[in-house]
């Protein structure tokens, strides 16, 4: 497996600069801003859409020089940017534009005798003509001078203010958005690069970002791939040395040890004693042992080879009939009943290796009916699960142990020690896993809340 070296990347930036020119390009952008909606707010004044903060208080007194004057003045104008009331000199109220609460309190706030005071927002004055006491409402505050917009917004300041906020507000998010798009393109090639690690996809050019913080974890993600490369190098190196061993051990035993069965076979067929003879069968016996052991060596070699498999598109009802028809064939020695349930609409094909597929379930029937007792019955389900097919085997027999559910599946694993003599190694549940796994499915372990023995599901996909 050949790895791609990193090259070398664009000129790299500190994370904090980056966060540092956003900071800056939101300052300058508040800044600016600020000064637009300034401009914008002295061209209205200049224009006289805006009316300055003082436009209400020179209404006031040129009202109160004409009524001082003795002149017949209209107070209730629209144009008027004041609130009045109007009172006897005992304070009996005779006209007003202010609200009656309003002017109560406006004839207590002056009835001291001063002209002019103050309260929260509004300025107060008052002047007297003759029987008649006026006092006007009013406050330093720039307006709009079309009625509408100063009925909607009374304050032309306050408007501006909060269209600040708004644009400041929306110019935030933007400037946080683009930082976070920007810094999560960075971030793509050290995610792509932990996802194809975390997958053993080695082959792979690692993408700089142009962050020193991000590259610096890139190279070191660069170093431990190469550490993880040598490692799995030097595991399949070990494993296909392993295999090659067991291979040519097993062969190369297979030679003498035919010799010494021959031999014993010839031997079994002179005179012997009693004594001769028990000991011959030993002989036959061991060698008869050697031969399975050596048998399961070469079975685990062949199983484990990927390369053997070779799925097609195979008939998967015709491949049911196949396995039900072995099913009655080894059924028959102990008496056992067979049945097949097919569960929902199953599809015509099956993309499996037909002999790796018939050699796993086999194994699981097999064992099924090692430990299911005489003239019981073992049942093969098929069911189809989305996009899955899943060959379950129930039995009637004692079922897994807690110990069982967990190991029988590992290689050797000799959970009952009666299998030893029925030719069983513990890799039966091993291989029949393997070749799940191949195919990209699952092999589960239960025990049946139907018959509480062993209940076994394989699931492989339809199609890969």
């Amino acid at each position: 497996m050949e790895i791609a070296r990193v090259t070398p990347g664009p000129k790299e930036t500190k994370l904090r600069t980056l966060f540092l020119k956003y900071l800056a390009a939101f300052c300058l952008g508040t800044i600016g801003l600020a000064l637009l909606l300034a401009l914008i707010f002295m061209g209205l004044l200049f224009s006289g859409v805006v009316l300055p903060a003082d436009y209400a208080e020179k209404q006031v007194e040129d009202v109160k020089s004409r009524l001082t004057a003795g002149q017949e003045v209209r107070l209730d104008l629209p144009s008027a940017l004041y609130q009045y009331a109007k009172y006897t000199v005992d304070g009996k109220l005779l006209e007003h534009s202010l609200s009656a609460k309003q002017s109560e309190t406006a004839w207590k706030r002056m009835e001291n005798g001063q002209a002019r005071g103050y309260s929260f927002l509004y300025h107060y004055t008052k002047v007297t003509h003759g029987q008649e006491v006026y006092i006007f409402r009013y406050s330093l505050a720039a307006q709009f001078n079309l009625e509408p917009l100063r009925r909607l917004m009374p304050s032309a300041e306050l408007a501006f203010f909060v269209l600040f906020c708004i644009l400041f507000l929306l110019q935030a998010v933007l400037l946080a958005s683009s930082f976070g798009r920007k810094l999560a393109r960075k971030m793509s090639g050290l995610q792509e690069a932990t996802q194809r690690i975390q997958e053993q996809e080695l082959n792979f050019a690692i993408q700089y970002s142009g962050i020193a913080e991000i590259d610096q974890v890139l190279r070191s993600m660069d170093q431990m791939r190469d550490a993880l490369k040598n490692s799995l190098e030097q595991q399949w190196n070990l494993e296909r040395r392993r295999r090659a061993q067991i291979s040519a051990l097993a062969h190369d035993v297979k030679t003498p040890l035919t010799i010494v069965r021959g031999n014993v076979e010839l031997l079994s067929e002179t005179e012997q004693s009693d004594e001769q003879r028990e000991y011959t069968e030993y002989i036959a016996q061991s060698a008869r042992q050697m031969e399975a052991y050596i048998k399961t060596l070469i079975e685990i070699t062949n199983t484990e080879t990927t390369a053997s498999y070779q799925p097609v598109n195979l008939d998967l009802k015709e491949f049911i009939h196949t396995l039900e028809a072995q099913m009655q064939a080894l059924a028959a020695v102990k008496e056992l009943t067979v049945e097949v349930h097919f569960v929902g609409a199953l599809p015509d094909e099956l993309y499996a290796d037909p002999g790796l597929l018939e050699r796993a379930l086999m194994n699981v029937i097999a064992n099924a009916m090692d430990h299911t007792p005489a003239k019981s019955k073992i049942t093969l389900s098929v069911e189809a699960a989305g996009d899955r097919i899943q060959f379950r085997v129930t039995d009637e027999g004692p079922g897994f142990s807690p110990e069982a559910l967990k190991y029988a599946t590992e290689q050797f694993y000799m959970g009952d020690p009666s299998r030893r003599s029925n030719g069983h190694y513990g890799m039966g549940l091993y291989i029949t896993q393997f070749v799940a796994q191949l195919h990209g499915g699952e092999l589960h372990l239960a025990n049946s809340q139907v018959t509480g023995g062993g209940e076994v599901t394989m699931e492989v996909p339809v199609y890969p």
